[in-house]
């Protein structure tokens, strides 16, 4: 990257810059009019004589005269700022785009790092460098050559102006420039160097807050809190120091720069006043001078604040730079090329050592070859190198000293588009995008787009602006909206083809019973014809319901004559559900017409005085638990932040305190709404009750129902859209007083779903189901079994499997024959601590202290380490 500023400015904007100061110089000639105009108007046209003026061609009187040159001055007043206008908006246009240039090419930098830089930086520092420390370059940017040249212009114009009418006046105004130009560089440069120590600070406390966030769970069961926030305090302290010292010595430097500006007016007023005394320039002039003076210290004001902007943002530019300006960068072709290299050979170590800086390098003089279409064990603890050789086997570390090559090519020197799309990896602790499933499995198949986005009508000019804007600003010219999915690779031929083979994937690495409970949860939209199948199932269920007196025994089916005690009062009164799965059941108060038919109905002051008790008894059992306690979350009908409105509501109630606000009274029926009797069981939800919404849930239908579109009604001959797959089904509740009923009656739907061969479309349902962040939602062996099946789908001319991932540290052989049989005629690194799972491999490698102790093979030579392995001697 450019090592200053002002050459990465200069590089990539100069044409930018040249018509800003294109745009800068016309602005000066209306300026300096804009100054002479008053002079001539107050001597010419206010104090003149021998009137009329000829202007243009015409004779002009004094009034006249004097709106012609008013009006004049208005419109140079108008077309001075509509230049203005122009170039702040160019300006702000340029840093913009100099900004996305910028921080795509940081971001473009991090995907070069070579992954020992990850260990020794974290995200909580690289993270606000890209983002919040250049975001006042973009300003600056600009700026950079506009404000010297439109300021420096605009102050040599006054000054010219000045000099104009009295040489002495002229002197007087820039008197004290030198004494400013000396004084403030000196005391900038202390700044320049707090201001570095400030942004280093900065990222420390970042990294302290990231490490703190990241081990939360290890500071509460280790009581470290008060040694967390005692380390937090000192690099406060150091930030406080800092940032005082900098704010003594910036404003040290305003207190000079206005003592100085309010020294000028004394020359002006005293030597101005004697030359127009002595009749040697006019009051209009002197007048003249007055107001460009008073126009003259914005522009040395801007300049002064120029300078300590300019130094501030070049100590940021060097500061991120030097954090991503490293030497041994992948190259950029490494990352941009799209050049797959066919890979059909062994993959052969020589003399591999690798070292990240410890103590012992973790790989020494590794020399190994596996053959074409092998399967390998390499085996070894975590200290073993075992992780580090496998990594140099998928190129994602460079070795220190010997070579790694797949059929006589060397892994180092080919480009991404081979490593990531020939090469599998899957480790423990792989990281699982936020998104869903499906978008987690497709991962690996999204290289480059293979189809142009369709562009919705009214589209296209957007489209072609975002292009057109890339290119500008030197940043990806691929559309994300675009089809990215590469069938091909995935042995897929569209994406009906490629959801199979998802399927069938999920299927080996032992995940499609996980994903069949997803799809159950998930909600069915569209699929017209799925879901009259799925309708005809509901029946035979239903059927089966009522005709099993077991069955009928774990579920309540939805009646719209009876109350389902396993539902929610919501659901029992509404008959239905939100038509946005977003709304919950305890924001349904804030629906208007819901209120006015509540009020219509009578049930108001009935729901709230059941969710007065049901508060009550939520206060009594967990207000005495912290914030952070799991179990109000998962029990109490209140959350954490609830929990101060309740128990104001309840203060107020007992003391009898006027009537209660609306706000209030929907908090209180939000939580009656989602009492659910047979499961929680407070008896403020009696027979009577139970009768009355029963009662009014028709009026309900009648006077609100669909109309509104918020919501959805339950109808046994209609999909219910908001309910999930499962519920859909049994349209119904499995019983709440009963705790195995859930269970059963899922098992009796597996049944009931494989009879009917609809098993597929659920787990492609629950290809759909939302992972989380960073795959919160899943399992630790269900993210892992991700990681494997995104490997597997594109089908790699080499997998690795390093760790505990996908059960390799286990004595259950099932996954790991499933793995070997997806990669039959290709490439298995598989890595492992224990030696019995190495056994299972024909080849195997045993490493200790980074050094090969063992090879297991038939073909394999025993290699000694004083006779490093060749290729030649392998084959």
């Amino acid at each position: 990257m450019e090592s200053s500023l002002f050459r990465f400015i200069w590089n990539y904007s100069k044409r930018q810059q040249v018509v800003i100061m294109l745009i800068t110089t016309l602005s000066f000639p209306l300026l300096y009019i804009m100054l002479e105009l008053p002079k001539l108007i107050v001597n010419d046209a206010i104090q003149g004589k021998s009137f009329p003026r000829n202007v243009a061609g015409f004779d002009l009187d004094q009034i006249p005269y004097l709106l012609v040159l008013c009006f004049a001055f208005l419109g140079l007043v108008i077309l001075n700022n509509g230049v203005k206008y122009t170039l702040n908006v160019y300006k702000g246009l340029t840093g913009e785009r100099m900004l996305r240039r910028l921080r795509y090419e940081l971001f473009q930098r991090v995907l070069r790092f070579r992954l020992p830089q990850f260990r020794r930086v974290s995200s909580s520092e690289i993270i606000p460098m890209i983002t919040s420390e250049v975001e006042d370059l973009g300003g600056f940017i600009g700026d950079a050559i506009a404000v010297p040249a439109f300021q420096g212009g605009t102050l040599l114009v006054y000054l010219s102006f000045i000099f104009v009418q009295d040489p002495l006046l002229g002197l007087a105004a820039v008197a004290l420039y030198p004494v400013q130009g000396y004084l403030i560089p000196k005391l900038q440069r202390r700044v320049v160097v707090l201001a570095r120590q400030r942004v280093r600070n900065v990222r420390s406390i970042a990294d302290r807050v990231g490490e703190g966030i990241n081990g939360v769970n290890e500071i509460h069961a280790n009581d470290t809190s008060a040694w967390h926030l005692a380390d937090l305090s000192n690099r406060l302290h150091t930030n406080f120091t800092i940032r005082y010292e900098i704010f003594k010595r910036k404003y040290m430097i305003k207190f000079i720069n206005n003592l100085i500006n309010q020294l000028t007016p004394f020359f002006f007023y005293s030597i101005g006043g004697y030359l127009v005394i002595q009749g040697n320039i006019s009051f209009g002039a002197l007048v003249a001078v007055l107001a460009a003076y008073k126009d003259l210290a914005g522009p040395w004001k801007e300049l002064l604040a120029y300078y300590q902007t300019q130094a501030d943002c070049s100590v940021k530019y060097q500061t991120v730079i030097e954090n991503f300006d490293l030497p041994d960068l992948y190259p950029l072709e490494r990352l941009t090329s799209d050049e797959v290299v066919k890979l059909a050979g062994p993959l052969a170590m020589t003399s591999v050592s690798f070292s990240e800086g410890g103590g012992r390098p973790e790989a020494q003089a590794v020399t190994m070859e596996v053959p074409l279409g092998a399967h390998c064990a390499v085996v070894g603890d975590d200290r073993s190198g075992r992780s580090e050789v496998l990594l140099l086997a998928a190129g994602l570390l460079t070795p220190d000293s010997g070579r790694v090559e797949i059929g006589g090519r060397n892994i180092d020197a080919l480009a991404a588009a081979t490593l990531g799309r020939l090469i599998g990896y899957v480790a423990s602790g792989a990281h699982i995008f936020s998104g869903t499933l499906r978008d987690n499995l497709y991962y690996g198949l999204r290289h480059r787009p293979v189809t142009v986005a369709e562009a919705v009508e009214g589209a296209l000019p957007d489209i072609a602006y975002r292009r057109t804007e890339a290119e500008v600003t030197s940043n990806s010219p691929f559309d994300v909206s675009a089809e990215w999915e590469d069938y091909r690779a995935a042995g897929a031929v569209d994406r009906e083809t490629l959801e199979q083979s998802a399927i069938d994937v999920l299927s080996k690495v032992g995940l499609d019973d996980d994903v069949y409970r997803m799809g159950l949860q998930a909600r069915l939209d569209g699929h017209a014809a799925l879901k009259d199948r799925m309708l005809g199932l509901r029946a035979a269920i239903g059927e089966r319901v009522k005709s099993d007196p077991k069955l009928g025994d774990l579920v309540e089916l939805w009646d719209i004559d009876r109350f389902n005690r396993s539902a929610s009062v919501a659901e029992n009164l509404l008959f239905g559900l939100p038509a946005d799965p977003s709304v919950s059941i305890g924001q349904i108060p804030q629906n208007e017409r819901f209120i006015a038919f509540l009020k219509q109905s009578g049930l108001h002051p009935e729901l709230v005085s059941i969710g007065r008790k049901t508060a009550e008894t939520m206060v009594e059992l967990f207000g005495s638990l912290s914030a952070e306690s799991s179990l109000q979350e998962s029990f109490s009908f209140i959350g954490s932040d609830q929990m101060p409105d309740v128990e104001r509501i309840l203060r107020k109630g007992a003391s009898g305190d006027g009537e209660l606000p609306d706000a209030d009274a929907r908090l209180l029926i939000g939580i009656a709404l989602k009492i659910v009797p047979a499961k929680h069981r407070l008896g403020v939800v009696d027979e009577e009750v139970e009768a009355k919404i029963v009662q009014a849930r028709k009026a309900f239908h009648e006077r609100v129902g669909t109309a509104s579109g918020k919501f959805v009604l339950f109808d046994r001959g209609a999909w219910v859209t908001p309910l999930s797959i499962e519920d859909n089904l049994i349209f119904g509740k499995p019983r709440g007083d009963r705790r195995d009923a859930r269970e059963r009656i899922e098992f009796f739907i597996g049944k009931m779903v494989d009879e009917m061969e609809l098993r597929e479309p659920i787990l492609k349902a629950g290809l759909d189901y939302n992972v989380g962040v960073a795959g919160s939602r899943l399992t630790g062996s269900q993210r892992e079994k991700v990681a494997l099946a995104r490997a597997l789908l594109k089908k790699p001319y080499i997998l690795i499997v390093d760790g505990p991932a996908s059960g390799a540290n286990t004595h259950d052989r099932t996954l790991r024959d499933a793995i070997r049989d997806a990669m039959e005629g290709r490439t298995l690194l598989f890595g492992c601590d224990d030696p019995q799972v190495g056994s299972e491999f024909e080849f195997s490698v045993t490493l200790n202290n980074g050094r090969v102790e063992d090879l297991n093979a038939p073909q394999w030579p025993r290699i000694e380490e004083a006779e490093p392995l060749t290729q030649g001697s392998l084959q």
